[in-house]
């Protein structure tokens, strides 16, 4: 599960990121310095590591009263290409050269 959580914790933490960015109202209602924890409905193997890893954090937390909020991840929309207007060529054009 390790490296399973790692690699799906990374992409969610990624995705959450660009999420707040995107919609500024939603992470205006996430307290300052707060502990967020994701966490996915369907995956609960992956609740139970995180929720153990953000216990052992706030044991030693400089932070006593810190805030912890939980995010309960919808569903990831498929990944698709940024591309914007990519072309075919046969050869090298001379900028490349």
């Amino acid at each position: 599960m390790n490296g399973l959580f790692v690699e799906k914790y990374d992409e969610l933490f990624i995705e959450f990121n660009h999420y707040v960015v995107e919609h500024p109202e939603f992470a205006k209602r996430i307290p300052t310095d707060a502990l967020v924890i994701l966490l996915d409905k369907r995956d609960p193997a992956f609740n139970r590591e995180n929720l153990r890893r953000a216990r052992k954090y706030l044991k030693h937390d400089d932070n006593p009263k810190r805030p912890v909020v939980y995010v309960q991840i919808g569903r990831l929309a498929p990944v698709r290409s940024r591309l914007r207007n990519p072309r075919l060529m046969t050869r090298l054009p001379e900028y490349a050269g």
